[in-house]
């Protein structure tokens, strides 16, 4: 007996419709984070003027998504500002003092674009895990990605991590599918969709390297392995190859020079003012007048985008297990991925990995598909950038681990009732983190780190503390009749925009309330805004070095610490 169509996808929306749901509400607990701070204004800013300018150091596609709906809430916005201002994080005060009374409900609208994003990845998490491995490894895969963390946390905020997740992942799924099919449509398709993937964020840069590495890997294992003898076929079949996937990059790059409008395509080499040394180093080089077939603008973003992952600026200094790094450490994001991750995730992980377990043969393409972006993502953060800042740049091969997860349920687990037991428990056990987590999924830690409240002896920045708590210390202090407090803030917001009457506290710890941002607490460099006049100050790495032998009567949300400060301390 066939089952009803409709009722087949009444899991799937119901687990989409959750997933929507503590987006949402959570994210009603937050304040606007360090980056949403200059994303949001920055993403208006480039609808409005058509100009890419503009926090060019990542592509523009994303941002502009949120930033439509303005069309709904009209903030306020001075075009002649917007013209002359280059800087987004002076854009981002400009907007904040402009919008002030609104503030919180201009971004909870933008916010709730990357909510729909989010759904619209873990739709294609299902389809995909369905497509490889039947309806029951879909939805297995769509429930570990609708309750992790990591993926809540940032299915909530106005930044490009999960946009540019859902873009890369539509870009290999359609390459898989091409794959299977071979034929000039599906190239065409995953073409198109490898542009919005650029379009979205440079790390997707590595898809060009990852489908030329899996398409090498089947030509050779079909030179080795066809029944046909004669050379002249093999030779058409990879000719064929090689001929479909240069057809998919040149579509690629069209849709870039799309995405810009064309703004500055075939600018000559020599012509840009390139500041990482790599591409310095090569416009130096005797084609310096070769025109370059990409926007202008794309190409001045990756090369700050470069200039970042170089190392050396202080602004991107990083933290893992107490220390502080210019230069990063190469297994920072393996150590990321162990503590930021439900510990139930890698025995599920482990088993599906183990070959023993397998009742069928999986197709080569689908282990390329899967498995190589995840190990050239893995390989290229870990020994090709110096920027450790957030587990959130690993993103988007979550949704890749998810997928192979999803053939846990084709293991020889689920042949007995005992599998099936400790395949429920399992997935109970998984879902308790995403329960108790609410609403503080951005500074999650697993049991193996400690949880929460151990998290900053691991990693802070994103990881844990990005500014988003100023809501919770406002309701700290309204519970404890606290009027004012002296208050060191990691964040971007004007803590008076959330009710918070505040003053700078000095470096010598003085008497009354004292509120410290974790990353501060740690030694994180970062700025903060004067209350009286409005200014920034420049907090270095021992600014609030005083305050770290003094115990906390309280710590808001794992990532503002409150002092009570007497006169004989």
């Amino acid at each position: 007996m066939k089952r009803n169509p409709v009722m087949l996808r009444i899991p799937l929306f119901l687990l989409l419709t959750v997933f929507a749901l503590i987006c949402y509400f959570s994210q009603n607990e937050k304040s606007i984070t360090v980056d949403e701070f200059s994303h949001f204004p920055s993403g208006i800013y480039n609808l409005l003027t058509i100009d890419w300018r503009m926090d060019h150091e990542s592509p523009p596609f994303i941002k502009c998504l949120p930033a439509i709906t303005s069309i709904i809430t009209q903030p306020k916005i001075d075009p002649e500002l917007f013209e002359r201002e280059t800087n987004p994080w002076s854009l981002g005060y400009h907007f904040m003092y402009a919008n002030q009374h609104h503030y919180q409900n201009t971004f909870r609208y933008g916010r709730c674009v990357i909510i729909l994003i989010g759904c619209l990845l873990g739709w294609l998490v299902y389809r995909f895990g369905t497509e490889l491995y039947g309806r029951r490894g879909g939805f297995f895969a769509l429930f570990l990605y609708v309750f992790n963390p990591n993926i809540i946390a940032h299915s909530r905020l106005i930044t490009i991590d999960i946009g540019a997740s859902c873009a890369i992942l539509f870009s290999i799924y359609f390459f898989w599918r091409y794959l299977n099919r071979r034929d000039i449509f599906s190239s065409i398709i995953a073409g198109f969709t490898l542009g919005l993937a650029q379009l979205s964020k440079f790390t997707a840069l590595l898809l060009y390297p990852i489908f030329i590495i899996i398409i090498v890997i089947l030509v050779i294992k079909r030179g080795f392995f066809i029944n046909d003898n004669s050379d002249t076929y093999k030779k058409s079949l990879i000719i064929k190859d090689f001929g479909h996937l240069l057809l998919i990059f040149l579509i690629s790059i069209l849709v870039i020079n799309a995405g810009y409008l064309f703004s500055g395509t075939f600018t000559s080499l020599g012509d840009y003012h390139f500041l990482s040394g790599l591409l310095r180093e090569i416009s130096s080089l005797p084609w310096s007048g070769l025109p370059l077939p990409l926007p202008y603008d794309y190409i001045n973003g990756f090369d700050s985008q470069l200039a970042i992952s170089e190392g050396n600026n202080p602004f991107y200094i990083s933290y893992l297990l107490g220390e502080h790094s210019l230069q990063g450490w190469w297994y920072y994001y393996l150590i990321a991925f162990i503590v930021k991750n439900p510990s139930i995730f890698f025995p599920i992980l482990l088993i599906v990995i183990l070959p023993f377990n397998k009742k069928e043969d999986i197709k080569i393409e689908d282990a390329l598909c899967i498995w190589t972006p995840v190990i050239l993502f893995l390989f290229y953060f870990s020994f090709f950038t110096h920027v450790s800042i957030g587990i959130r740049l690993l993103l988007p091969v979550f949704p890749l681990f998810f997928l192979a997860a999803g053939n846990f349920i084709n293991t020889k687990f689920l042949e007995n009732k005992t599998g099936k037991i400790i395949v429920s428990l399992l997935a109970i056990l998984y879902l308790i983190p995403a329960i108790s987590s609410f609403p503080n999924y951005l500074s999650y830690f697993n049991f193996i780190a400690g949880g929460a409240k151990n998290g900053h002896r691991w990693l802070i920045d994103s990881n844990l503390d990005w500014g988003q708590d100023l809501q919770g210390l406002k309701k700290y202090m309204e519970k404890n009749g606290i009027e004012d407090i002296k208050l060191g803030y990691f964040g971007r917001v004007d803590p008076e925009l959330y009710g918070i009457n505040y003053s700078l506290p000095d470096r010598q710890p003085e008497e009354g309330i004292n509120a410290i941002s974790i990353n501060f607490l740690v030694g994180r460099p970062y700025y903060l805004l004067k209350d009286d006049p409005k200014e920034l100050v420049f907090a270095d790495l021992n600014y609030f070095e005083r305050y770290k032998s003094l115990k906390p009567i309280e710590v808001i949300n794992n990532t503002i610490y409150i002092f009570k400060i007497t006169n004989h301390e």
